[in-house]
């Protein structure tokens, strides 16, 4: 079994940014309420700060009063106006998507949506088509189901619909849009994604109604005024600390103000029955979202089943998983998670093939992959993919066992940590 020589000085303390969901729908729901909003805990990596850019373009007014603290002044949902240019989202697929939806809702908003290279390859017909059964008038100027894409605001209809397919993106995408509009909206999904628009509709006093925990329904009035939104620290970024610290040689971590939302914490339940010592303090609730602290033992860990239902609750954390699988008892194994193909990279693509050119007999499935118990590494040239998350995963394999791997391009890192190495070299000091 592969062995970690990484060694972690005693209760050594890491603050993690923002959570980038939750700092993009502050932007979002701070720009839909009328008068002056506050974030705190604002991420400021780029893709929630071109979210934030892009409606500054439609007439918001962004004040930076401190790091990751903005007031924002806002006339409200009813007087956004057209922007002069595009909306640029750079490599976030959260920020377009969702804003796709309240654009589309917003009457006489005329717009162009658009991003990176690697943003317009990302599939964007999983909200084009529901979209369109609100009677959105959004296309993709190619006509390929992709980035850019042009939008025409107008009053959408109210629909019943159910989603086979468990993202948050497409959840929020419709619940924004009837957000806007002022419309009913009744969503069932197969299994839960994470729930932060939720939160945040309720937290602003929105109605929502839950038959079960899968299917809800919101109804008007939307009518928001300006809030203290409190952006609590992004588990997912808190992830490969995690993993750090479960497979250090010794010492132990303290990870803190990481949010613990019931939706978002299936990396805890996987890594904790895998045999790993996590244990959750200072548990509080802010703005709707369950926060605490994280301290983290090293552990041996082993190889079990990840069932489906945890799937969307962990999808962005898949890849360092994976690369706490190399050192696991019996190997690794990830089903079911087909839409890992649709993010920054197809991360199945992206983990398969790095993990194959560092010697690793791995198994691609449609829908994940899999490997036994892996004895060695060996150093080698790793293809980011345009993917923070692929650059970060092996970065954390680089330093847990001191194998010369070089990252082609770690700048996309800055996307959503853009403290991440420097945080990793103070692990190392």
């Amino acid at each position: 079994m592969l062995k970690s020589n990484f060694k972690i000085p005693e209760n050594f303390r890491i603050k993690i940014p923002g959570d980038k969901s939750v700092s993009h729908r502050s932007v979002l729901f701070s720009s839909l309420s009328e008068g002056v909003s506050e974030i705190t805990g604002f991420l400021e990596a780029e893709d929630p700060i071109n979210t934030m850019k892009s409606f500054s373009k439609l007439g918001v007014d962004f004040q930076k009063k401190g790091i990751g603290n903005y007031i924002v002044n806002s006339p409200g949902k009813f007087h956004l106006k057209s922007p002069k240019e595009e909306l640029d989202f750079g490599n976030g697929g959260t920020g377009i998507r969702l804003s796709a939806g309240l654009l589309s809702g917003l009457d006489k908003i005329n717009t162009i949506l658009t991003g990176d290279a690697s943003l317009k390859k990302r599939p964007m017909k999983r909200i084009i088509e529901p979209l369109k059964l609100m009677e959105a008038q959004i296309d993709s100027i190619n006509s390929d189901d992709k980035v850019p894409l042009k939008i025409t605001g107008k009053k959408l209809k109210p629909i019943s619909y159910f989603s086979k397919l468990s993202s948050a993106q497409v959840k929020s995408c419709l619940m924004l849009g009837a957000i806007s509009s002022d419309v009913s909206l009744e969503y069932e999904e197969e299994e839960l994604s994470r729930d932060h628009t939720e939160n945040m509709l309720k937290f602003l006093g929105g109605k929502i109604l839950f038959e079960k925990p899968t299917k809800f329904k919101i109804e008007p009035p939307f009518i928001f005024n300006g809030a203290k939104f409190k952006v609590p620290g992004d588990i997912s970024s808190a992830a490969f600390f995690i993993v750090f610290g479960l497979l250090a040689e010794k010492g132990n971590l303290l990870i803190e103000n990481v949010g613990l939302n019931p939706a978002r914490t299936g990396i805890l339940k996987i890594l904790r029955e895998m045999g790993g010592k996590i244990i959750e303090e200072n548990i509080q609730e802010e703005c709707g979202e369950i926060i605490g602290d994280l301290r983290i033992f090293p552990s041996e860990l082993k190889k079990i089943e990840i069932t489906k239902d945890l799937i969307p609750s962990i999808i962005d954390e898949i890849p360092i998983l994976a690369i706490a699988g190399l050192f696991s008892k019996n190997g690794f194994e990830i089903r079911n998670a087909e839409d890992l193909r649709a993010k920054e990279s197809d991360r199945i693509h992206s983990m398969v093939k790095n993990l194959k050119s560092i010697g690793v007999e791995v198994k691609e499935h449609q829908d994940g992959y899999e490997f036994e118990e892996v004895k060695s590494i060996t150093s080698n040239l790793i293809e980011s993919f345009m993917d923070h998350r692929i650059a970060m995963s092996f970065l954390v394999l680089k330093n847990l066992t001191k194998c010369e791997l070089s990252i082609d391009d770690d700048t996309w890192i800055d996307t959503s940590f853009p403290d991440f190495k420097e945080i990793v070299s103070k692990l190392n000091s």
